[in-house]
């Protein structure tokens, strides 16, 4: 039988058994680019660092998922937030209340008239975002802020060098914007009222 068994293995089946083999990922011998090796291993690493963590301390391992989580719902907040400017900057839809023709370069004052247009009509959440340019731009006038259209109203609010109550009230009105623009919450012709009263009193810096 043995004899039998040799004379079945022709050439043709020991190239293909060999091709077999050596075609195994083990045997591939082609450089991989150093990037991509390094991010590989990097990848691999991180990969047994957070199982390791999450059988030695599962507690640090869900603060760490936790703080992920927060970092991820503030990125797409900030996305959300510019998306929604820039859809808003490319014109509304005919049913909304024609604007008046902007200066050359908005100033504050412009962003809160346009803002209470907005509000006698209706549109409470494009009325609080014109609303909040304009304190955003009355701020930057008074050396408290430095704006720019892509900051959303959190990060404006917590790069204002405000004294501590004002800083306090910003937060409030960026809450309440947040709350009605993003989280869909009601916001009536009192609360505006309200919200614009907060916006319009006096800010002041902190002490130095």
């Amino acid at each position: 039988m043995t004899a039998t068994a040799q004379a079945g293995t022709t050439p043709d089946v020991l190239r293909a058994a060999l091709d077999s083999v050596f075609t195994a990922p083990a045997y591939r011998w082609e450089a991989t680019p150093a990037p991509i090796r390094l991010l590989r291993d990097w990848w691999a690493r991180l990969g047994e660092w957070l199982g390791g963590l999450r059988t030695d301390n599962p507690a640090a391992f869900r603060l760490l998922a936790i703080a992920l989580l927060i970092a991820l719902a503030l990125v797409l907040a900030h996305g959300a937030w510019v998306v929604w400017r820039t859809v808003r900057g490319a014109g509304g839809g005919a049913d909304q209340t024609p604007r008046s023709t902007p200066p050359r370069a908005p100033d504050a004052g412009w962003y809160l008239r346009e803002a209470d247009r907005a509000a006698s009509a209706g549109r409470m959440a494009d009325a609080l975002q014109l609303a909040f340019v304009g304190l955003a731009l009355t701020l930057e006038g008074q050396g408290l802020l430095r704006y720019h259209a892509s900051k959303t109203p959190a990060e404006c609010a917590r790069e204002a060098r405000l004294a501590g109550e004002d800083r306090d009230r910003l937060r409030a009105l960026v809450r309440a914007l947040y709350a009605h623009v993003f989280g869909g919450g009601p916001f009536g012709a009192d609360d505006y009222r309200r919200w614009r009263d907060d916006v319009s009193r006096p800010w002041h810096a902190a002490a130095h």
